[in-house]
């Protein structure tokens, strides 16, 4: 199905996909650029917020939440560890796989990072009614859900669910 909105091969700039992804680039420096003051560069802020998420994660889990590879992870973790953000513990069911974990040395900071977003999104949103901002992302979840349909292994879930 071709929706009306869809821009024409002579003016793409306009078209869905391309507006999604200037929006989140723009989106993503801003952030990247408040929270710099922080200490944390993105690596470590994104996995910081995946952590906070999705406490107990293994390394593997948290590189295909952040679509990195393992190792480049595994250096990450390090780091967060050395600056007492993140604790690795053993994995009760597999003794070999250890298991991430946020310290309490991280909340302050995971504090500062949601007030960050929260005033960004302020600015980001400004001009949105409350139904407007809720509209928006109920149908970029909806969106999402549909991409999921694409993605390899995705497809025979997404069936199985209907």
């Amino acid at each position: 199905m071709l929706l009306k909105s869809m821009p024409s091969r002579s003016d793409p700039g306009h078209g869905i996909g391309f507006l999604l992804a200037d929006s989140s680039r723009m989106l993503r420096r801003i952030f990247n650029e408040r929270v710099t003051p922080l200490g944390l560069t993105q690596a470590q802020w994104r996995a910081l917020v995946h952590l906070s998420r999705n406490e107990g994660l293994n390394q593997v889990s948290l590189a295909d939440l952040l679509e990195v590879q393992p190792i480049t992870v595994a250096r990450l973790i390090d780091k967060l560890v050395a600056a007492g953000l993140v604790e690795r513990r053993p994995d009760p069911n597999d003794r070999r796989a250890l298991r991430l974990f946020l310290t309490e040395q991280a909340t302050p900071l995971l504090d500062r990072i949601w007030d960050i977003a929260e005033e960004t999104y302020n600015v980001v949103l400004a001009g949105f009614s409350p139904e407007e901002c809720e509209m928006l992302a109920e149908m970029m979840t909806r969106m999402r859900g549909n991409l999921t349909t694409l993605l390899p292994g995705c497809a025979s879930r997404a069936a199985a669910a209907k």
